[in-house]
C-alpha cells in the first residue's frame, strides 16, 4: 500500500517536473517584451470563436459517449453524459494527464448501473475514437501540407499514423469474432459509424479553434499546417505525463512555429492562449462541484 502511494507520488513530481519544466525552459528563451507585444495585439473576435468552437466541441463529445453507451441499451438523457462529462473536464484542467477526469466519468456510469467494465470500456472507447479522429486528419494531411517537416520526422509519422489506423480496422473485424459479442458491440457495425464520424468532426473542430486563436495572435501561415501540427499536440496533450497538456502543448507549437520561421513567443503566446480557453471551458464543471443541486441528472 504504501508503494503504491509513494509511485503515484513519483509519477506525480515527474509530470509536475515536465510541465513546469519545459515552461521555465520556454521562458527562459523569451524575449518579453515581444511577448507582451503580441500578447496586448490579441484580437477578441477570435478568441471568442475560439471560445465557441471548444463549447461545440465539448457538446459533440458528450454526445459521442453517449452514442457509444446507447450501443449497449443504456439510456439516459443527453443532460447526463454532458454534465458527468463537463465535471471530469473540470478534473483535467488541472490534474495530471487524463486520468483522473476519465476516473470520474466511468464511476458515474456505475453509479446509475451501468457495468463496470462497459463503463470503464466506454471512457476508453471515447479516447480511442479521438485518437482515430487524430490520425485520420492526419492520414489526409501529412502527404501533403507537411513539408515543412524534417523528412525523418516527416516519415516517421505517417509511418505511425498509417500502422495506427490499419491495426484499429483490423480490431473493429476481429472484435466481430469476439466471444462476448455484447460487451463489444460499441465497436460493430452499425454502431461504430456515428461515435467515429464525430471523432472525426471533433478534432476537426480542435484544429479550428487554433485557427482562430492564430487568427487572434495575427500568426499568418497557411491553415493546411494547423491540420499536421494540432493534431500531433492534441495527441501529446491527452498522454498523462503532463498537467492537462500544459508545457508539452508550448513546447510542441514553439518547435512547429519555429520551422515556419516564428519566434519561440509566438508558439508560446499560442500554446497559453488555449490554456486560458480550458480553464475558462472548465467552469461548468466546478460550478456542479460547488453547487450540489445541479447534479442531478440521472433522468
Amino acid at each position: 500500500m504504501k508503494f503504491k502511494k509513494f509511485k503515484k507520488i513519483i509519477f506525480l513530481f515527474i509530470r509536475l517536473s515536465l510541465s513546469f519544466g519545459i515552461l521555465f525552459y520556454l521562458f527562459r528563451k523569451t524575449d518579453y517584451q515581444k511577448l507582451r507585444q503580441i500578447i496586448l495585439q490579441i484580437v477578441p473576435y477570435y478568441y471568442l470563436l475560439a471560445l465557441i468552437c471548444v463549447g461545440v466541441f465539448q457538446a459533440l463529445v458528450a454526445f459521442r459517449w453517449q452514442k457509444i453507451c446507447e450501443s449497449w441499451n443504456f439510456k439516459s438523457s443527453y443532460f447526463y453524459f454532458l454534465k458527468s462529462y463537463l465535471m471530469g473536464f473540470s478534473l483535467n484542467a488541472v490534474f495530471p494527464g487524463i486520468v483522473a477526469g476519465d476516473t470520474l466519468r466511468a464511476y458515474h456510469l456505475i453509479k446509475v448501473g451501468l457495468n463496470i467494465k462497459q463503463a470503464i470500456f466506454s471512457v476508453f472507447l471515447d479516447r480511442i475514437l479521438g485518437l482515430f479522429g487524430i490520425l485520420l486528419i492526419l492520414s489526409f494531411s501529412l502527404p501533403i501540407m507537411s513539408d515543412f517537416l524534417p523528412i525523418s520526422l516527416k516519415k516517421f509519422l505517417i509511418y505511425i499514423t498509417y500502422s495506427f489506423i490499419f491495426v484499429f480496422i483490423l480490431l473493429i473485424f476481429l472484435s466481430k469474432k469476439a466471444l462476448n459479442f455484447y460487451f463489444f458491440r460499441p465497436l460493430m457495425p452499425p454502431w461504430i459509424f456515428v461515435p467515429l464520424f464525430l471523432g472525426l468532426v471533433i478534432q476537426t473542430l480542435y484544429v479550428v479553434h487554433f485557427i482562430f486563436l492564430s487568427f487572434a495572435l495575427k500568426i499568418n501561415i497557411d491553415y493546411g499546417y494547423f491540420f499536421v501540427v494540432i493534431p500531433i499536440v492534441s495527441f501529446l496533450n491527452a498522454l498523462p505525463i503532463s498537467i492537462s497538456g500544459l508545457g508539452i502543448r508550448e513546447g510542441t507549437l514553439s518547435y512547429f512555429l519555429f520551422l515556419l520561421n516564428y519566434p519561440i513567443e509566438y508558439g508560446l503566446s499560442l500554446g497559453l492562449l488555449s490554456y486560458t480557453l480550458i480553464l475558462i471551458s472548465s467552469l461548468p464543471g466546478i460550478v456542479l462541484y460547488v453547487f450540489p443541486r445541479f447534479r442531478d441528472y440521472r433522468q
